[in-house]
């Protein structure tokens, strides 16, 4: 972070840049669609960043939680880490309707819209609970190298993504698809396996190493399926001739 006042001169002479920047943004902004002249409010990749740690934290929060947790106030630090996720997700929600809306405000449809994707979603939280569990199982039984399960949890790259995955999939199945994008290209970033939000993947789904693991939206895995390094589940885009073929 910059600590030093925005407004200060900097000691590299770019007032030139600035202003070359400011023209750039402001030919992109008039050639948007929606012509209101404003940037767009985005879903924000640093505040689902948050979001995806702080409900990994409440879904596992002995092992991916706060280090100091104990029987009795662990219930009160899930309840209000969920509570903080749930309140930030809700704002990207948000966010990504009023994006599509291309207006200035979210109509009251929209809005409430919102409430009930964050709802839902907090309420298959419990069954995604579940699913990384199996995961976890599938990786312990399957790689002779793990220890324990909590190793597989808090250290193999799989896990991290399917943790991703499932999570971005429930927004994906509400229909919020670029916030689900946003959070699947968070695992993408950090453990190279890029998972479509879109893609179905059933229980006690074991991704082995995962460098260069590509599955696409229309992929469908079933339950109980290993998968290895360097695998693509998905099709190239060919180019069509004029009849379609």
């Amino acid at each position: 972070m910059v600590s030093r006042s925005i407004c200060q001169p900097t000691r590299f002479g770019v007032d030139e840049v600035v202003a070359q920047l400011r023209e750039r943004r402001e030919s992109a902004l008039r050639a948007r669609q929606n012509g209101n002249g404003r940037p767009p409010l985005l879903p924000s990749r640093p505040v689902l960043a948050e979001v995806v740690n702080g409900l990994a934290a409440a879904l596992f929060p002995h092992r991916l939680g706060r280090p100091d947790l104990c029987s009795e106030n662990i219930d009160h630090y899930v309840g209000y880490t969920l509570d903080l996720a749930l309140s930030a997700l809700h704002q990207q929600v948000r966010r990504e309707l009023l994006f599509r809306a291309g207006g200035e405000t979210l109509s009251p449809q929209d809005d409430e819209r919102a409430m009930d994707v964050v709802r839902h979603f907090s309420q298959a939280l419990p069954r995604v609970r579940e699913l990384i569990d199996s995961d976890v199982t599938a990786a312990f039984q399957g790689d002779p190298a793990a220890s324990s399960k909590d190793e597989v949890l808090i250290c193999y790259p799989g896990i991290w993504a399917m943790l991703h995955h499932r999570l971005a999939h429930l927004l994906y199945q509400e229909g919020i698809t670029l916030t689900a994008r946003v959070m699947a290209e968070l695992a993408h970033s950090s453990t190279g396996i890029d998972i479509h939000p879109g893609a179905q993947i059933g229980d006690h789904f074991f991704i082995d190493h995962g460098t260069g693991v590509v599955i696409g939206e229309t992929a469908v895995i079933g339950r109980h399926v290993r998968l290895y390094q360097a695998v693509t589940l998905g099709a190239k885009r060919f180019t069509q001739s004029e009849d379609g073929s």
